[in-house]
């Protein structure tokens, strides 16, 4: 387990050099990142309890964090500090209070003067107006600031943990290829990768299941990210872009198949995202590269091959307790990359409307890998092969 006790700590060391005498967090990723916290699964739709806009976890510069939660599924968070002694009894904000002055109390129990506050930053712009009616004179400024350099490098125990998310995302990639068959649709293969990650221990995805089937008779979809109705046809290739959250770390995962006999040309361009994906792994090395140059390293790959226009997104991008997290291998990002960081690798060449590929064909391969000294390193064990399934 990870130590949260330390991460509190070094948070609130942070906060008392900034001069920040609060730290508001939602209930997400930076909560859960500090105190372990698990975040509550909720649906495809927004949710609205009544007084929610207060809930979340509010944590001053001594012991203790002072945790708020509506009634209504407030069971699920007394639940989850009943082995959390960092953690002060859950105020639960019931439909008979006002929720501005449930507010004013918690705030009362903090020592805020001549010092600022710092807020998640997805904090409800109803929460943020609030804290300004009752803190006129605090200064506020972003949580990020304090958690993010945190959450990059990862512990032992966080790597161990991301490293079970990929066992269980390579099992999960076996049953889905299972299905691969003509006539199946990308709906078919996404629903079982959804239930198999149940069936593995999975709390969930961490996004939306996304399956192309690429090939002559479908039109170049690449922005849909996410399964459709469209059957598998022989002469197609099958992208698959999935992950889960597993005790609260991501996996990120991407493989290609071939349904038939895959054209030489095909076999070249699958030979050329691996090249391009070794090449960034190799230069990956701790305090040797910037997160820029890595991804200019496997793009250069794919430029010199004459592909550059197919592909069409950046590298890859930090993961841990979210799936996509700083710092991103992209064009714009130049942290220099240093040992435990994690990031996806993930190049691909895909047939553009600007620039197609014969047969309207796509490939990608996708790891989650641990920068080193030596270079970055794999947490999967599933082949980079091209899959030809009949």
């Amino acid at each position: 387990m990870p130590n949260y006790h330390a991460r509190l700590a070094k948070a609130r060391a942070r906060m008392a050099q900034e001069n920040i005498g609060l730290m508001y967090l939602t209930h997400g990723a930076n909560l859960f990142y500090l105190t372990g916290l698990q975040r509550h699964e909720q649906g495809g739709t927004d949710h609205n309890k009544y007084g929610d806009w207060v809930s979340g976890g509010y944590i001053g510069l001594e012991d203790g964090v002072d945790l708020v939660a509506a009634r209504m599924g407030g069971s699920f968070f007394e639940g989850q500090i009943v082995d959390k002694p960092w953690f002060n009894p859950t105020r639960l904000l019931v439909e008979s209070e006002e929720p501005l002055a449930v507010l004013k109390g918690v705030l009362s129990r903090f020592d805020l003067r001549g010092q600022k506050v710092a807020l998640d930053d997805r904090t409800w712009a109803q929460t943020a107006l609030a804290l300004r009616r009752l803190l006129p004179e605090v200064e506020f400024v972003l949580a990020s600031d304090i958690i993010a350099p945190l959450r990059m490098i990862k512990s032992q125990a966080e790597l161990d943990l991301m490293r079970r998310a990929g066992q269980v995302t390579d099992a999960v990639f076996q049953k889905a290829l299972a299905v691969l068959k003509s006539g199946v649709s990308e709906w078919d293969v996404a629903n079982e990768i959804n239930y198999q990650f149940k069936l593995h221990g999975a709390q969930c995805t961490s996004f939306v299941t996304a399956i192309y089937f690429n090939g002559p008779t479908h039109e170049p979809d690449i922005l849909a990210a996410q399964a459709s109705g469209r059957a598998l046809q022989p002469g197609d290739s099958v992208m698959f872009d999935f992950g889960c959250v597993y005790e609260g770390y991501c996996s990120d995962f991407g493989r290609t198949a071939f349904v038939g006999q895959p054209p030489a040309g095909y076999v070249k361009i699958h030979e050329l995202v691996l090249e391009a994906q070794r090449e960034a792994m190799g230069n990956m090395k701790a305090g040797q590269i910037t997160a820029a140059e890595a991804n200019a390293s496997a793009r250069a790959v794919i430029e010199e091959a004459g592909y550059g226009p197919n592909f069409v997104h950046r590298l890859g991008h930090g993961i841990g307790v979210t799936v996509h997290e700083v710092p991103f291998l992209d064009v714009m990002d130049h942290s220099v990359l240093q040992a435990n960081m994690t990031f996806t690798v993930e190049p691909s060449i895909l047939s553009v409307k600007h620039n197609p590929i014969p047969g309207h064909l796509a490939n990608r391969v996708e790891d989650v890998v641990q920068v080193t000294e030596g270079g970055a390193v794999s947490l999967y064990a599933t082949d980079r092969r091209l899959y030809v399934v009949d």
